[in-house]
């Protein structure tokens, strides 16, 4: 059974181990592993694991921000953009990401934040838009490179 809670501090080694899968997948770009380091700080934000009989088999974390004015987010209001999502290769299809995100959004709400963004590098990015719009999500703009 798969529970969505709040990141510890003992969970770091975990998360960087699944930092280094990713990066070692291949499958963004620009992606370097994180260091216990960089996420301390996070601790105290939008930073939760997925973990099974636990094992930490996902993470997600996001930060708040404040708006400048966007096409899509008024200035001054308060929004979420996403960092990172990651499920290890071997739990993908059991929907966990899913339950990432639905817990971050969630989470966010409670605090009143209604609006989110998402970047991506990814590799897949039609998995990636996919995925994101069954959570609500719709496309902003498009960067290609040649």
């Amino acid at each position: 059974m798969y529970i969505v809670r709040r990141t510890t501090e003992e969970d770091l080694g975990n998360i960087v181990r699944l930092s280094e899968l990713w990066s070692s997948e291949n499958i963004t770009y620009g992606l370097a592993p994180n260091a216990i380091s960089d996420l301390l700080p996070k601790l105290d934000g939008y930073f939760f694991v997925a973990d099974k009989d636990g094992q930490i088999v996902g993470y997600i974390f996001a930060t708040t921000h404040v708006s400048e004015g966007t096409a899509v987010i008024p200035q001054g209001k308060k929004f979420l953009e996403i960092d990172e999502v990651y499920v290890h290769p071997d739990y993908r299809t059991d929907g966990i990401g899913h339950k990432l995100v639905d817990h971050l959004l969630d989470e966010a709400r409670s605090y009143g934040i209604t609006r989110s963004v998402v970047y991506s590098a990814s590799k897949q990015w039609d998995k990636i838009v996919g995925f994101y719009e069954k959570h609500g999500f719709k496309m902003w703009f498009v960067q290609m490179y040649k």
